[in-house]
């Protein structure tokens, strides 16, 4: 059956080569034909389609700047590694799919639910740490003190509450019960009664959730529907990279029910809509917007939401303190000098929204025109530049009196705009190495990557044990994971085409400067994915994918590049997610179970074993390569993401 599917792929790629016959030069043809071509029209950019996988379970698309992608432009990468696919599913792998679909719950009713909620004296406690810590920007969809009061209410009356809003407290409860038991270490400061708590938590909520979500008919877009929604995409994201397709299919939903919903449309143009309701419908929408172009870009496929059909305005930067739901009239914003998490917001989503732009011209099916990516890099500088100066990203040595939660906030505006720069001029990096009019756009992709890669080595170290931001690792190591994935490919994919195409010497881009800057910046970033592999499939596909350009380079350089075997560090990151947020089910070995929480000792389980060698440590879910540079490399963008954070 693979031998037949292998065959059918072939067939496939064949086709879409003699399509492309008349605009684009098969693999033997010489750069300086290729460099003819160009002048010939000097505007035009052949059109990628970007790469589709025929799995077994389906065929896998993705457009052509995802990070997969990229590496379809190395014709012989390869890698023997073969899928293990013997033997029975495991009935604790998570199902193909975001299980708010899939995931098979019996009948229940509102008592029933509200019946599976802890005492409040357990409560109070989780949701009091769950404010004291939430940082995120979905975390604004909720306005702290009208929460209160409804959570107050709640108390008194239980089944008079509406069932969405339950959703909402039963994801914040998951939240707080994760991250305590998986990321802050809070085993060692429970007692036995507390942890096994959280674990119960941990394995009921997210059931109780789809249970909720179904009962209170969430396409219906009754009141808390989107946040309840974003509650669940919340937990979701702490899934791993397995969660990612589910992920963007369920961000697919969401932005359907608000659009059906009128968030698209400001709220000042409804009277019946208070001051209060409008700001909040203001927050949700931009959310949604930075989730729309960030869960796409990771999974490498289009986004939903048209600018043009949107004129919501930008929510104001201001505290929960400043407004509630007896406001008539909105106070103004708060100074740029002062920060808020809400303006952290709004200047984060005019990069992403300039971000959407590229990712629209660069997976576009019509001939792209360099003079319009010109235009595109010119709005997102001016985007990146209107940021406050709060929100400049320092050195961590200048950063010492900044909060992990500022600091953070200045890491993802940074990285998304270097992301975006990279999407934007990645295209153009090889054609400068034959025509000086994409010069521009080779540099800045270098030194965008370059950056991403040496940010990676900085926070990286910052989140080891005792450092300032081992608190928040898994906020920096997985939001940003997409941004690094990129920046670490596009630098193997400029390096292998200086080397296969024998480009040394024959322009300034090709000489000896930029080769030592990407071999250190890449020798760097391998010893950071070999520490992670044991956590991320990705990390182990970059691992093989900087080996393999490394060991070309040894060549070239005359002497040996360190290729040392890898070893399995003491850095404790969870799962790897995709930019965005937190889940329910817990990641053990690259499968998910949905059926019970960890033991306290199963936590240990979950990080790599010191003693396992790299051979071992990698997934058994890895697939043969035999593809080229561009099928590897396509935000998740956003912030990645990744995702990007958001």
């Amino acid at each position: 059956m693979q031998e037949r599917i292998d065959q059918l792929e072939s067939h496939v790629r064949s086709l879409v080569y003699k399509q492309q016959d008349s605009i684009v030069l098969t693999p033997e043809s010489t750069s300086s034909s290729e460099a003819n071509v160009v002048i010939d029209d000097s505007n035009a950019l052949r059109h990628d389609f970007g790469r589709i996988d025929l799995q077994r379970d389906g065929p896998l698309y993705v457009e052509s700047d995802h990070w997969t992608a990229i590496l379809d432009e190395i014709s012989d990468l390869k890698d023997t590694v073969e899928e293990h696919t013997c033997g029975p599913r495991d009935e604790t792998q998570r199902l193909p799919g975001t299980d708010l679909f899939l995931f098979q719950t019996h009948p229940t009713s509102k008592m029933e639910i509200i019946a599976a909620i802890s005492p409040r004296i357990v409560v109070d406690s989780i949701i009091a740490k769950y404010f004291k810590s939430a940082d995120m920007p979905v975390t604004l969809v909720v306005h702290r003190r009208v929460f209160f009061k409804q959570y107050d209410n709640f108390w008194k009356d239980p089944l008079g509450t509406p069932i969405m809003w339950v959703t909402i407290l039963f994801g914040m409860m998951y939240v707080v019960a994760w991250t305590t038991l998986n990321v802050s270490g809070g085993l060692g400061s429970l007692d036995e009664e507390t942890v096994v708590e959280y674990q119960n938590i941990i394995m009921t909520s997210r059931e109780k959730m789809i249970q909720c979500l179904r009962l209170g008919n969430y396409l219906k877009g009754t009141p808390h529907t989107i946040e309840a929604l974003l509650a669940f995409l919340q937990i979701e994201y702490v899934q791993g990279e397995d969660a990612q397709q589910g992920c963007w299919q369920l961000v697919g939903v969401i932005i359907r029910v608000a659009l059906k919903m009128g968030y698209h449309r400001d709220g000042s143009h409804f009277p019946e809509l208070s001051a209060f309701d409008a700001e909040m419908r203001r927050r949700t929408w931009f959310m949604l917007i930075q989730f729309d172009i960030a869960s796409a870009s990771q999974v490498g496929l289009p986004r939903i939401i048209k600018q043009a059909q949107c004129d919501t305005a930008e929510p104001r930067s201001l505290l929960d303190d400043d407004f509630d739901d007896t406001t008539v009239i909105l106070p103004p914003a708060r100074p740029q000098t002062e920060h808020t998490l809400a303006q952290f917001l709004v200047y984060k989503s005019r990069i992403v929204s300039v971000y959407g732009m590229i990712c629209d011209f660069t997976t576009s099916s019509q001939q792209r025109n360099y003079d319009e990516a010109m235009n595109l890099d010119k709005m997102l500088s001016t985007a990146y530049a209107q940021k406050p100066l709060i929100l400049e990203l320092k050195p961590m040595q200048q950063s010492i009196m900044d909060g992990t939660d500022l600091i953070t906030r200045r890491l993802y505006i940074a990285m998304t705009f270097h992301h975006a720069q990279m999407t934007l001029h990645r295209k153009f990096m090889i054609l400068a190495k034959t025509n000086s009019k994409y010069t521009y756009s080779h540099t800045t992709c270098i030194d965008a990557a370059l950056t991403a890669v040496r940010l990676q080595a900085d926070l990286f170290e910052q989140c080891q044990p005792g450092r300032m931001l081992y608190a928040d690792r898994w906020k920096i190591l997985t939001l940003t994971q997409s941004e690094f994935l990129l920046g670490t490919t596009i630098l193997c994919f400029n390096l292998d085409d200086d080397m296969t195409n024998k480009r040394w010497g024959t322009s300034p881009l090709c000489g000896d400067e930029v080769f030592t800057k990407c071999v250190e910046a890449l020798k760097g970033s391998l010893s950071i994915w070999e520490q992670q592999q044991g956590l991320s499939k990705e990390a182990g596909t970059a691992v093989k994918a900087i080996r393999f350009v490394l060991a070309k380079a040894q060549d070239r350089a005359g002497n040996l590049v360190s290729l040392s075997e890898p070893h399995v560090s003491s850095f404790s990151a969870p799962p790897t997610a995709i930019t965005l947020g937190a889940g329910s089910d817990m990641y053990q070995g690259g499968t998910i179970s949905t059926t019970s929480a960890p033991h306290p000792e199963q936590l240990t389980s979950m990080l790599p074993d010191p003693q396992i060698g790299w051979n071992d440590g990698l997934s058994s879910e890895l697939f043969e390569m035999d593809w080229s540079w561009d099928a590897w490399i396509q935000f998740e963008g956003h912030d990645g993401g990744g995702t990007d954070a958001v």
